[in-house]
């Protein structure tokens, strides 16, 4: 790996822990619903590169759009190909 491949690799790994705790942090606020951590995941596809994002999961950008803002229903399995995308997860924990 040159070192140009290696600085862009960490930048990428950067981004997404950075996108990771964003997420994360939202998640966490009172009040949060569906409809608000979809938008918070349209913004962090947006700063990704929609055409991008797109590309991975196979739809439009347009379609990603329209479900992330809720003019178009919000598939459960479209949440997880855009996470994938932004090279993050999803994590379950016990409640405390």
């Amino acid at each position: 790996m040159t070192p140009y491949e290696k600085a862009k690799a960490h930048l990428a790994n950067r981004r997404a822990v950075e996108m990771a705790g964003y997420l994360d942090g939202r998640l966490h606020m009172a009040h949060y619903d569906e409809s608000t951590f979809a938008r918070s995941l349209l913004l962090a596809a947006e700063l990704h590169g929609m055409s991008l994002v797109a590309r991975e999961c196979g739809l439009s950008a347009e379609a990603i759009r329209r479900q992330l803002n809720g003019t178009q229903p919000l598939y459960f399995d479209s949440v997880l190909d855009v996470m994938r995308a932004l090279d993050i997860g999803l994590r379950v924990e016990a409640m405390q």
